[in-house]
């Protein structure tokens, strides 16, 4: 990935003078861009500045916080809580495609935009609003822009240079928004019309797969629910048999809110399958390897390179000269999580997708299991992401700091022998391939993308994520450089 920040190795004096005799380095980068059409922030948009005395309103609100942003793509997690949870009485109003911008650490990519339109959206006061647009531009462009490298680079230089390093709304007037130009093209508008669209596609991607999410938890539920053998389990606490029999105090095992989701599954009138442990295959980590070595082509992959939405994102690979283990389609099961994660975290599994991703090697964080067919596995990965599973693995397990689930947790986890037809059916939201658009032009792009988005899976959709990313990407450094910018390859 480029970068956009200059280090000089020498300084004139009279540029010394000017950062006042500072000789730190932070104050002497200096931003790459060759294009002259640019824009303040500032001069762009307006900041939203509406507040709510939620003491004075005591309510249930949507409320973001700056851990709601998601980093990678910039979607937003929104939760329902109470007033009274919400530890500051002054909360931001906040409404559907709002920009909002991480105030602390926003070089990590903490910058999102709204699309609920919930009338109850509140925010910190920790995250700046940009709202209303001072100029005729796309909103949507302007957020593409503010998500690239070239922004993020900006930040990174006036906070690292800053005393305390907080995005603060003076800094609006030193952050510049690059604009196409004849150089790109000689139509700049379709430029700037392209990155607005593209930013568009991801984001309603991101958006089909909160709802694809929220289909497969209601197909699940559903299916369990009208076909149970018996009435509903009445819980009751643990018996000292039950103890001696599972010779284990150091889970939520015994809680009423694993009981009860776990029965649901026990109880399925078409019964229940389980993962014998001998299926569980446990990764390494190579005590020598080069990351990004050119030797070898395998794919690295970590619990921190699974999302939680089941997809593993291909950040790094690895040469090494010991054999790898990702040789054919696998379920991938993250197996433990670091310190200030969530138990529910352990339990999140992705299919390993052999004809996209190719050779590749997973740590001892993960493990592997691969005799199944691919239908099977497929909804074996969708389950396990449900909301019910994710219930059962934070119950499930082991440690306090450190989370964890040995490959005897996971063989004692049950699976619905749902019917192969509602199996299909659940799998279909998680992996479907769809084919690419033709005939797409800057008209028809976003109204044909997003028909088609409807119809791919969460894996799918993920990818194509990643892949217009970096797509986009490589449009706004074409931007910042004033290089040729051809517009084609719309599908």
């Amino acid at each position: 990935m480029n970068s956009y920040i200059y280090k000089p190795l020498t300084i004139k004096k009279s540029e010394l003078f000017s950062k006042n005799k500072i000789f730190a380095p932070s104050r002497h980068k200096q931003l790459i861009i060759k294009n002259s059409s640019v824009d303040t922030l500032s001069s762009l948009v307006e900041r939203g500045t509406t507040s709510l005395n939620i003491e004075k309103n005591k309510s249930y609100y949507q409320y973001i916080e700056i851990g709601d942003i998601n980093t990678t793509t910039g979607s937003i997690n929104y939760k329902t809580v109470k007033s009274i949870d919400i530890s500051s009485t002054s909360v931001s109003k906040i409404q559907k495609d709002d920009i909002l911008i991480s105030t602390v650490r926003t070089y990590l990519g903490g910058i999102g935009i709204v699309t609920s339109t919930d009338k109850d959206l509140v925010a910190t006061k920790a995250l700046i609003v940009l709202r209303k647009m001072k100029k005729d531009i796309s909103k949507y462009y302007l957020f593409g822009i503010l998500r690239s490298k070239f922004f993020i680079d900006q930040v990174s230089m006036i906070l690292n240079a800053s005393m305390y390093p907080r995005m603060e709304k003076e800094y609006f007037e030193r952050l510049i928004i690059p604009f196409p130009t004849q150089k790109n093209n000689n139509n700049p508008k379709d430029v700037e019309k392209l990155v607005s669209l593209i930013t568009q596609n991801i984001i309603d991607k991101e958006e089909q797969i909160k709802l694809k999410n929220q289909l497969i938890d209601e197909q699940i539920t559903k299916e369990l629910k009208e076909n149970q053998k018996s009435k509903a389990l009445q819980y009751s606490y643990p018996k000292v048999s039950e103890l001696k029999n599972t010779k284990r105090l150091d889970t939520g095992l015994y809680e009423k809110n694993f009981k009860l989701n776990n029965s649901l599954i026990e109880n399925y009138s078409n019964g229940f399958f389980q993962i014998p442990v001998e299926k569980f295959k446990s990764g390494s980590t190579p005590k020598v390897r080069i990351f990004n070595g050119t030797k070898y082509d395998y794919r690295w992959v970590t619990p921190t390179y699974i999302e939680d939405v089941g997809f593993y994102k291909p950040v790094e690979k690895i040469s090494m000269p010991t054999a790898y283990n990702l040789k054919k389609d696998a379920i991938l099961f993250i197996n433990r999580t670091s310190r200030g994660k969530k138990g529910e975290y352990v339990g999140v599994s992705c299919f390993y997708d052999y004809e996209y991703y190719g050779q590749g090697h997973h740590n001892q964080g993960i493990y592997r299991v691969e005799n199944f067919s691919k239908n099977k596995k497929l909804f074996i990965v969708a389950f396990m992401n449900s909301m019910i599973m994710r219930k059962i693995c934070g119950n499930a397990t082991i440690g306090s700091k450190m989370k964890e689930m040995k490959s005897y947790d996971f063989s004692k986890l049950i699976f619905p022998n749902f019917p192969k037809e509602k199996q299909k059916e659940i799998s279909k939201s998680y992996y479907n391939k769809v084919d690419v658009l033709t005939n797409i032009s800057l008209d028809n792009y976003l109204t044909e993308h997003k028909k088609r988005n409807q119809k791919l899976g969460i894996f799918q959709l993920n990818m194509e994520i990643y892949d217009l990313k970096e797509k986009l990407e490589n449009l706004v450094n074409k931007i910042v450089m004033d290089d040729i910018v051809k517009i084609d390859n719309l599908g």
